[in-house]
């Protein structure tokens, strides 16, 4: 039996070498610390830990398989293929030339490595997938005109207009409507129901005031200015409250003040939506002044946005209108180019994605909202003061 002691220090090293310094045979790679055949590692890692295996007699003891002086070749091979054929002889060989018993994984560790690879092959997989659709969008693009880079000083004079006008009616006239209300923080109950009324009127009209000055409403017909403002400019609360937020400073309890008052209106279960898809919005909507004020106008320009069945109510009767339309398209069409102007054509198109579904978002709020307003006598008031703001604000001279 061989008793050459075992020296964990020689022959280690990092460095990988093409020939399994165990055995000769050829090396896969760095296993257990050493260069080394998969046969070799496979007997490590089932081996390392029976030390009764180094104990075992060697069958080979005419020749000694640590003989590192021994250069000759065929001397060399018998030495490998002793250590190939006897357990205790590479065993011993593994442990000499400096494999380490501490890098074997146990059954917990083997586990979570194969957890590991397997997440990362998943990873791989939806990295090659997003990959491709990358490559599809791209492809897709180039069915898109490439002359989004330009737009025309008419058209820039177009959205400078827009922005002004909203600046000069809509922000304005609000903030000189929420001054009138805000100016003592609420504190009498009796006069509660007067400050709820007055904030949604306040957007409502400043949101009127603005639509008014477009060209294009003072274009179209009263009938056809009537059935706008009937329709939708009350579903637009929302969407011009939140953009009111982004352009109006407001001091802590006047943010108080707005979020009992919306508490009222909404009741809690529907202004904790309420709430959650305004912080949605803040996320989704950029804070462009431009995008968000054409994207109104769009709206606005629609027929309608939604409406509900009133027998009693002498209302213009839903249909189709081309006018509408084409006004539409025109403001669509001034917004798709802005964004291709400054985002590109990948980049747009997620801007109007997410403008789309947050506006839906807040729609359906405001359905819930309208009827919590016309089924509830405590909200009575408030229904009828926007019912009659909009008639009023149309009919006005």
């Amino acid at each position: 039996m061989n008793t050459t002691p075992v020296n964990h220090n020689r022959y280690r090293t990092l460095n990988f070498n093409h020939e399994c310094i165990v055995c000769g045979s050829k090396a896969v790679g760095i296993n257990f610390g050493v260069s080394s055949c998969a046969p070799c590692k496979a007997f490590f890692r089932r081996n390392a830990r029976r030390k009764d295996v180094l104990t075992l007699p060697c069958h080979h003891s005419d020749i000694n398989p640590f003989d590192e002086n021994n250069t000759d070749s065929n001397d060399m091979a018998m030495r490998y293929l002793q250590i190939r054929r006897c357990s205790s002889c590479r065993l011993r060989r593994c442990f000499e030339v400096g494999m380490k018993e501490e890098l074997i994984r146990t059954d917990e560790e083997n586990q979570r490595h194969r957890e590991l690879v397997d997440n990362n092959r998943k990873r791989r997989e939806t990295l090659q997938k997003q990959e491709l659709e990358r490559e599809n969008q791209l492809s897709l693009t180039k069915h898109i005109p490439q002359n989004y880079d330009l737009i025309s000083k008419t058209d820039w004079c177009h959205l400078s207009n827009i922005v002004y006008a909203f600046d000069t009616y809509c922000v304005k006239t609000y903030l000189e409507h929420r001054t009138n209300i805000f100016q003592n923080e609420i504190s009498q109950k009796e006069k509660q129901l007067n400050h709820y009324k007055m904030l949604p009127m306040s957007i409502t009209f400043a949101l009127g005031s603005f639509l008014k000055e477009l060209p294009a409403f003072q274009s179209l017909s009263r009938t056809n200015q009537l059935f706008l403002c009937k329709n939708n400019l009350r579903r637009l609360i929302f969407m011009n409250f939140h953009e009111l937020n982004q352009a109006c400073f407001s001091e802590p309890w006047q943010i108080d003040a707005c979020k009992s008052i919306w508490e009222f209106i909404c009741g809690p279960d529907l202004h904790k939506q309420f709430a959650s898809i305004q912080i949605s919005a803040e996320k989704l909507i950029i804070t462009d002044p431009i995008m968000t004020r054409l994207w109104i106008i769009i709206l606005f320009f629609s027929t309608p946005l939604f409406s509900y069945y009133d027998p009693k109510s002498t209302a213009i009767k839903v249909r189709k209108n081309s006018l509408f339309i084409d006004i539409q398209t025109i403001y669509v069409n001034l917004l798709w180019k802005y964004l291709l102007n400054r985002h590109g054509p990948m980049e747009s198109i997620r801007i109007y994605s997410n403008l789309a579904f947050a506006f839906l978002s807040m729609l359906r709020i405001g359905l819930e909202v309208n009827i919590r307003l016309r089924t509830r006598k405590d909200l009575a008031p408030i229904h009828e003061t926007l019912d009659d703001l909009v008639k009023l604000d149309i009919n006005a001279d």
